[in-house]
């Protein structure tokens, strides 16, 4: 007999659970992934399935506006019994309380019936895949003094909204909302200025040993000008002066890319940097 229990905040015990469930299914998926048991404000809801006392499912959902991303693992030893779609039918109830209009499973792929089973049944239908892309070079690089990379401020603000908003596609509320999220996450804008015009930008999430790179863009009127070459080589730049500054080994550098941008994918490849990690994300086509 399962059952499943819906909450946002997970004591001791429980994120003991959810770690050692984690790191089952992947060892035995052969897959890298990570729960995040977040503590801040905007934690995700968790949906825990027990089999008497033993945790032997688990969703997370992270509500994101009027879209919800989940991720879900089911122990190797229940599966084909169900418990994924129980889990996704408690997580799709959950979201009619909240406002969510999309619903999209995040997975890393590997071989599963399930999941094929859902998107032959049309429950689950592919939307796109996310690379983590990673640059493999150790040697130095040097500027090249064609472009000035600086922090964004309030007086560039309204620029760097108008040049995401056209790179995105988003609207004046949807960019606002993004870049004091990326505030909340610590994520810094930079500013890539030709002259007195700024031409580009990104945003960089700093890790321990690992730099981020996010909301890569270029302003539309200078796309196919070398542009987006010149920011990859003054950030590399940029943060391996950093890394040496502090007195630290070269620290990695990482970006996200959609397969829907194949621009963009191409453009890293060309410079650098390689998949390391994917992610799939499938519409959830399930009746309310």
């Amino acid at each position: 007999m399962f059952r499943t229990k819906v909450t946002k905040q997970l004591n001791g015990r429980r994120r003991e659970e959810v770690r050692a469930l984690e790191q089952l299914c992947c060892a035995h998926d052969h897959i890298q992934e990570g729960v995040l048991l977040n503590t801040q404000e905007d934690q995700p809801t968790y949906f825990l399935c027990y089999e008497e006392e033993l945790l032997v499912g688990l969703a997370v959902m992270y509500q994101i506006g009027s879209d919800a991303e989940i991720c879900g693992y089911v122990h190797p030893d229940y599966r084909r019994r169900g418990l994924l779609k129980k889990l996704v039918a408690a997580v799709i109830k959950e979201t009619e309380k909240c406002g969510v209009e999309e619903v999209r499973y995040v997975m890393q792929p590997h071989p599963s019936q399930v999941i094929e089973q859902f998107v032959s049944e049309g429950f689950f239908v592919y939307e796109y895949s996310e690379y983590l892309m990673e640059w493999r070079y150790s040697y130095e690089l040097q500027s090249g003094g064609n472009l000035r990379i600086e922090k964004t401020d309030e007086a560039s603000r309204q620029e760097l909204a108008r040049l995401l908003r056209d790179a995105f596609g988003m609207d004046e509320a949807q960019i606002q909302q993004r870049i004091d999220g990326m505030a909340k996450e610590q994520c810094i804008y930079y500013g890539a200025w030709q002259k007195n015009q700024l031409v580009g930008a990104f945003a960089i999430l700093q890790g321990e040993d690992s730099v981020y790179v996010l909301d890569f863009a270029v302003d539309a009127d200078y796309q196919g000008r070398g542009i987006g070459k010149e920011m990859l080589k003054e950030l590399i730049y940029a943060v391996q002066k950093q890394a040496k500054d502090s007195g630290k080994e070269q620290m990695k550098i990482r970006i996200q890319v959609s397969s829907q941008n194949e621009t963009a994918f191409r453009l890293y490849q060309k410079n650098g940097f390689q998949v390391i990690s994917q992610r799939d994300y499938y519409q959830v086509n399930w009746k309310r």
